[in-house]
């Protein structure tokens, strides 16, 4: 059973109730439940804040369902923790893009908040980085991420 659909249950939520309080359908929640859809880094935050949550538990990078301490920097979008955290390690955008195994403008577009960053790539920057998901979203300010998980 995957994270989604354990946290709701544990809630006594239906799939309806659920995707009425994220505002949208309960087709389009379901598909991020049997993970035929990406989940937007957007639904991801609300899900995570709903359930007092991380986003490493929800996507099963650690068995902590415990949140992070919350971030003390409200939501901007102009910030940009992808563009921080590779300057800090001296990497050029190309660099990165070659070790996650994209395209320099693919990965461009995610610094610039041109286009959503994937589940799939959200968690290599995380592991590649060894930084929670959580802080690469600005929902918390601590680096070190929980644990990893045994499922992974």
């Amino acid at each position: 059973m995957n994270k989604l659909k354990e946290l709701r249950l544990k809630n006594n939520l239906f799939q309806k109730d659920f995707a009425n309080i994220l505002g949208m359908s309960q087709s389009g929640y379901s598909q991020y439940e049997t993970e035929t859809t990406d989940i937007p880094t957007d639904i991801l935050k609300k899900i995570a804040l709903y359930y007092n949550t991380s986003i490493d538990f929800i996507l099963c990078l650690t068995n902590n369902d415990n949140p992070y301490k919350k971030s003390k920097i409200e939501e901007n979008i102009n910030l940009n923790r992808l563009k921080e955290i590779r300057e800090d390690r001296d990497l050029t955008q190309k660099e990165i893009a070659k070790i996650i195994g994209m395209s320099q403008n693919g990965y461009s577009q995610y610094e610039t908040n041109t286009i959503d960053i994937s589940t799939k790539i959200l968690k290599k920057l995380a592991k590649y980085y060894n930084v929670s998901i959580d802080y690469l979203l600005y929902l918390t300010d601590e680096r070190k991420p929980y644990p990893k998980s045994k499922i992974n």
